[in-house]
C-alpha cells in the first residue's frame, strides 16, 4: 500500500534526529569518522563501539538505533556474522558494511546476508560525504517502511471495524479488501483478487453503469458521490448496495478507493411500505366503491393477486366442504383441491385448516411439510408458500382469506401483520354490510377508521395506562396548535393515569372533570389530535375508542367521494389509516339530528357550547361552574356566558 493513501506528499523522514552505531576494532578511525559525520550533520548522533560483543551490549541498552555501521574484519567475529545476529531481532534495520579493501567475494556475501549498503574504508572529505549519503538513504527507506507498515496497520484496523465493505481497485482488479466485502459478495479473498470484480460480483444489468463511474473517477478528480448497484452472490441472491468512490495513489499508481454499504434491508422495507400503502389505499377505495359483499370480496382478491400474490381466494365452509366465494388468479388449483374438512389435520391445506379451526396459519415453505396430495398439487402449480386467515368479527365467522406465493419464505413479520389487519378490516366490512345494509343508500356516510400510531392516547394504551381502554367524548379546538379533549377512562381516574397523561410530550395540562363511572378528564393537547384534524375539515366526529391495538374513530361525511380526501391528511400525519367501514345512512339518524341548530354558531360559540356540554354544565346539578369552564378555555367568565 502506498504511503500516499494517508498523505499526498511523503514527509522528509531524515529531518528527525538519527542515531548511528559504529562498530570497528580500529577505534581511532571510528572516532574520527564519527566526529566528521556529526560535524557535517547536526541531526546525526554517533556512538562508537570497538567489538561485536560491545555492539550487542549497546543494542540492549538503546532502542533508538536507526543505523548500524560495521567493519567487516574484526577479531573474533566478522561484520557479516554480526549482521546475522542483528537480523534475528531487527530484520529491516539499516546495516552498512565497511572494509579496508574492495573484494567481490566480500560484496557478494554482504549482499546475500542482507546488508543495506557496502563501503570501502577511505580517508578524506569525500568519504564523509559518501557515508552521509548512504546513512540518509538507508534511514529514509527504513523509516518509510516502518511508517507504511504502521499506516497500513491502522488503515486495516479501521477498515475491518467499518460496517461498510471497502476495496481498493485498479480498474476492475481488487488490490485490497476488508472482510466485510468478502461477507457481502460471498466470495473468498483469492477469488475476489483473481478476476474482475465487476464481472464476478456485480449484477449483469448494473455492470455498464459501474464501469462508467470507475472510468470517470480515473479521468477526473470529482468529489465522492453516492451511487447504487446490486451485487449478485454465488448462490444467486441479490444484495442492494450504495457506494462511493474516490481516486487515490496505491504504490505510486492511480487506484480507486470504494466504500460499499449493504442497504438490502432498507430497500426491502421501503418496498414493503410502498406495497402496504398501495394495497391499503386500494382496499380503502374498494370499501368505498363496493356495493355488495360479493363485489367487495372479488375486488379484494383481485387486488391481492395484482399486488404480487400468485393466488388469492375467499372461502367459507358449507357443511363438510370449503367452497370458494371469490378467486383472484388461476382457479384450477382450488378446483382440483380436496376441500373436505372431515379428515382435516395439522398437515392439511392451510385454507381448509383455517376454515375448520378458525386459526391463522402461515406456511413459509410447503416443501418442509410432509408430502401429501395438496403439497404435490401446490408444487405442480408452482405455489411454495401460503397463508390462511379467518375472517372474524364480533365472534362471527365470515369465511377465510387465503393467499399463495411462488417463492418460499416470503411471509416476513411486516407482511404477516398487514394480512392480519386486512383480514380484520374485511371481516368488519362484511359485518357492516350484512348487519346494517352498508353501501346501499344515497344519504350521509358514516366512516370508521383505525389508527395505530402517532396519537398520544395510543401510546398510553400500549403502555397499559388504561385498564379498561379509553374513549374521547369530545374535542374542542382552541387554536391551530392546541385542542382540549374530554377523555373517559371507564373507571376512577387515579393519580397514575393523570401522571402518565401529564408526562406525555403532547400533553400540556390534565384535570379531572368527573370521578363517576366513566371517569372523565380534561386534557389540553399540543398539536392537532386526529379528531381536531377532522374537525378542522368540517367533519363531524361521533366516537373514538382507544385500546392497545389502536384508536377506532367513527365520523360522518356528506358523500362517499369525500372519504379519500378526508383520510389522506390523517395518513400524512399519523401513518397508515385503515378504513374499516363506509356506511351510507339516513341523514335524520340520531347522530345526524344532534347537529341540528349549530350551523349558525361561530367557532368560539361552538367551542364554548361543546365545553359546557362535556363539563355537564347543563345537568342538574351542574357538573362544573361557568368560571371553571371559562378558565379551561382561557376566556373570561363573562365571555363564556356571552358565547
Amino acid at each position: 500500500m502506498s504511503y500516499s493513501l494517508a498523505s499526498k506528499e511523503s514527509p522528509d523522514l531524515t529531518a528527525e534526529p538519527i542515531h548511528v552505531l559504529v562498530v570497528d576494532d580500529d577505534t581511532q578511525w571510528a572516532s574520527l569518522i564519527a566526529t566528521d559525520i556529526e560535524h557535517e550533520a547536526e541531526q546525526i548522533d554517533v556512538t562508537v563501539t570497538g567489538s561485536a560483543r560491545e555492539c550487542l551490549e549497546t543494542f540492549q541498552d538503546h532502542d533508538d538505533i536507526d543505523c548500524l555501521i560495521s567493519d567487516y574484519q574484526m577479531p573474533g567475529q566478522t561484520g557479516i556474522e554480526l549482521l546475522e545476529q542483528i537480523r534475528e531481532r531487527h530484520p529491516r534495520l539499516p546495516f552498512l558494511l565497511v572494509t579496508s579493501q574492495g573484494s567481490e567475494t566480500v560484496a557478494a556475501r554482504a549482499i546475500e546476508a542482507g546488508v543495506s549498503d557496502y563501503l570501502v574504508k577511505e580517508f578524506g572529505d569525500e568519504q564523509v560525504t559518501k557515508f552521509l549519503d548512504k546513512i540518509r538513504r538507508a534511514v529514509t527507506h527504513y523509516r518509510l517502511q516502518e511508517a507504511l507498515e504502521a499506516s497500513e496497520q491502522r488503515y486495516r484496523t479501521v477498515t475491518e471495524q467499518s460496517r461498510d465493505a471497502i476495496a481498493i481497485l485498479r480498474y476492475e482488479q481488487v488490490l485490497f479488501c476488508n472482510e466485510r466485502l468478502i461477507e457481502l459478495t460471498g466470495r473468498e479473498r483469492e477469488a475476489l483478487t483473481a478476476e474482475s470484480i465487476v464481472e464476478t460480483s456485480i449484477y449483469p444489468d448494473d455492470r455498464g453503469q459501474i464501469r462508467d463511474v470507475l472510468d470517470r473517477l480515473y479521468e477526473t478528480d470529482e468529489q465522492p458521490q453516492l451511487h447504487e448497484t446490486r451485487i449478485e452472490r454465488p448462490d444467486g441472491t441479490i444484495r442492494h448496495c450504495e457506494y462511493t468512490g474516490t481516486k487515490v495513489d496505491h504504490h505510486d499508481e492511480p487506484a480507486i478507493l470504494v466504500s460499499i454499504r449493504d442497504v438490502t434491508q432498507r430497500k426491502q422495507r421501503e418496498r414493503e411500505l410502498q406495497w402496504e400503502r398501495d394495497l391499503n389505499r386500494t382496499i380503502q377505495e374498494t370499501l368505498v366503491e363496493s356495493r355488495s359483499r360479493e363485489r367487495l370480496e372479488q375486488t379484494v382478491t383481485d387486488q391481492l393477486q395484482q399486488h404480487g400474490y400468485a393466488l388469492a381466494w375467499v372461502a367459507e365452509q358449507d357443511g363438510d366442504v370449503v367452497v370458494p366465494r371469490t378467486v383472484g388468479g388461476d382457479r384450477r388449483y382450488i378446483e382440483a383441491l380436496d376441500r373436505g374438512v372431515a379428515d382435516c389435520g395439522m398437515n392439511s391445506e392451510p385454507a381448509v385448516w383455517a376454515a375448520k379451526t378458525g386459526e391463522t396459519r402461515f406456511l413459509q415453505n410447503f416443501a418442509d411439510r410432509p408430502t401429501t396430495d395438496w403439497t404435490e398439487l401446490a408444487s405442480g402449480y408452482n405455489y411454495h408458500s401460503g397463508a390462511a386467515l379467518p375472517l372474524v368479527y364480533d365472534n362471527i365467522s365470515y369465511g377465510v382469506l387465503a393467499v399463495y406465493h411462488e417463492q418460499p419464505g416470503r411471509f416476513d413479520a411486516t407482511e404477516q401483520r398487514l394480512l392480519e389487519e386486512l383480514a380484520e378490516t374485511i371481516a368488519f366490512a362484511i359485518h357492516s354490510q350484512e348487519t346494517q345494509g352498508a353501501l346501499a343508500a344515497d344519504e350521509t356516510v358514516a366512516v370508521t377508521i383505525q389508527l395505530q400510531r402517532g396519537y398520544y392516547l395510543i401510546d398510553l394504551a400500549r403502555d397499559g395506562v388504561f385498564e379498561n381502554g379509553a374513549s374521547v367524548a369530545g374535542t374542542v379546538l382552541i387554536d391551530d396548535d392546541t385542542a382540549i379533549q374530554y377523555v373517559e377512562v371507564g373507571s376512577d381516574p387515579d393519580d397514575s393515569i393523570q401522571d402518565a397523561l401529564a408526562a406525555h410530550p403532547d400533553v400540556q395540562e390534565v384535570s379531572i372533570i368527573s370521578e363517576e363511572t366513566q371517569g372523565r378528564l380534561e386534557v389540553t393537547v399540543s398539536g392537532q389530535p386526529p379528531e381536531a384534524r377532522l374537525a378542522a375539515q368540517g367533519v363531524v366526529v361521533n366516537t373514538t375508542s382507544v385500546e392497545a391495538g389502536g384508536a377506532t374513530i367513527t365520523f360522518e361525511l356528506q358523500s362517499k367521494e369525500e372519504v379519500r380526501s378526508t383520510v389522506q391528511p390523517l395518513e400524512d400525519r399519523f401513518g397508515t389509516v385503515a378504513v374499516q367501514s363506509v356506511i351510507e345512512r339516513d341523514q335524520q339518524s340520531e347522530d345526524s339530528r344532534r347537529q341540528v341548530g349549530t350551523d349558525t354558531l361561530t367557532e368560539k360559540q361552538l367551542a364554548a357550547l361543546k365545553a359546557a356540554y362535556y363539563h355537564d354544565y347543563f345537568n342538574q346539578p351542574r357538573g362544573s361552574s361557568a368560571t371553571a369552564i371559562a378558565e379551561s378555555l382561557d376566556v373570561s367568565h363573562s365571555t363564556f356566558l356571552r358565547h
